[in-house]
């Protein structure tokens, strides 16, 4: 009896990730504030899990 090598992906064995949103940078931001305000709207999460993340980074 030999042993088969099993794919459980079905698609190559490649896993694909979402990508996240990528925010131009422009220029640099004017404070920290603002730095973290620029970095959560890239992010794609929910405005509550922003809010809760916007107050962890600033304080």
């Amino acid at each position: 009896m030999t042993n088969e090598p099993v794919n459980e992906l079905g698609s190559g064995g490649a896993l694909r990730l979402p990508r996240a949103r990528v925010v131009p940078m422009s220029a640099p931001p004017a404070s920290y504030t603002a730095a973290v305000k620029r970095y959560l709207t890239g992010a794609g999460i929910a405005k509550s899990s922003a809010r809760i993340y916007r107050s962890s980074l600033t304080t």
